[in-house]
C-alpha cells in the first residue's frame, strides 16, 4: 500500500512537472509568434520602401539618360540599350532581391520580351570607363545600382572632364 501511494505521489509530481512545462512552452510559443509577426511586418514595410526607392531611382536615372540623349552625349544605340535597361531598373533589382538571383539571371528574365539582350548590354558596358565596368562585374543588385548611377553621372560630367583635361596641358 505504501509503495502504491509512493508511485501515485511520484506520478502526481511528474504530472505537475509536465503541466508546468507545457504552460512554459505555450508562453514561449506565443512570444515566438508575436516576434515572427512583428518581424514579418517590418520586412513587409522594408520591402515596400525598397520598391518605392528603386522606382524613384529608376525615374531619376531615366531622366538623366534622356537628357544625355538630348545633348547628344550618347549614341542612338547606347541610348536604346541604356533606356531599355533603366525602364526595367526596379524590376531587375526586385528580382535580384526576391529570388537571390544574380544580375545576369535578372536581366535574362526581365529582358526576355525586349529587342535588346544581355550581349547588347555587355557591349555597351565594355565601352564604359573602368569604374563602371568594375561595378557591373559584381553581377549583383548592388553592382547594378552602382553601375547605373556611375553611367548616368559620367554622362553628365563627360564634357566637363574632357574640357578641363584639355585646358590643363595648355596652361602648363
Amino acid at each position: 500500500m505504501i509503495i502504491a501511494a509512493g508511485v501515485i505521489g511520484l506520478l502526481v509530481l511528474l504530472l505537475i512537472y509536465f503541466v508546468l512545462r507545457a504552460q512554459t512552452l505555450q508562453r514561449e510559443l506565443a512570444l515566438s509568434r508575436s516576434t515572427a509577426k512583428q518581424s514579418s511586418s517590418q520586412a513587409n514595410h522594408a520591402y515596400r520602401n525598397l520598391i518605392m526607392v528603386s522606382e524613384s531611382l529608376e525615374k531619376v536615372l531615366a531622366v538623366r539618360i534622356e537628357n544625355a540623349q538630348q545633348r547628344r552625349l550618347i549614341s542612338q544605340q547606347q541610348y536604346a540599350v541604356l533606356s531599355t535597361l533603366l525602364q526595367h531598373f526596379s524590376a531587375i533589382i526586385m528580382f535580384c532581391c526576391e529570388k537571390g538571383a544574380t544580375l545576369e539571371e535578372a536581366l535574362n528574365h526581365e529582358l526576355r520580351s525586349e529587342d535588346i539582350g544581355l550581349e547588347d548590354i555587355k557591349n555597351i558596358m565594355k565601352e564604359m570607363p573602368s569604374s563602371i565596368r568594375l561595378a557591373w562585374s559584381k553581377n549583383s543588385a548592388e553592382g547594378f545600382i552602382a553601375a547605373c548611377q556611375l553611367v548616368t553621372a559620367s554622362l553628365g560630367g563627360k564634357t566637363k572632364k574632357e574640357g578641363s583635361e584639355e585646358k590643363a596641358p595648355q596652361e602648363s
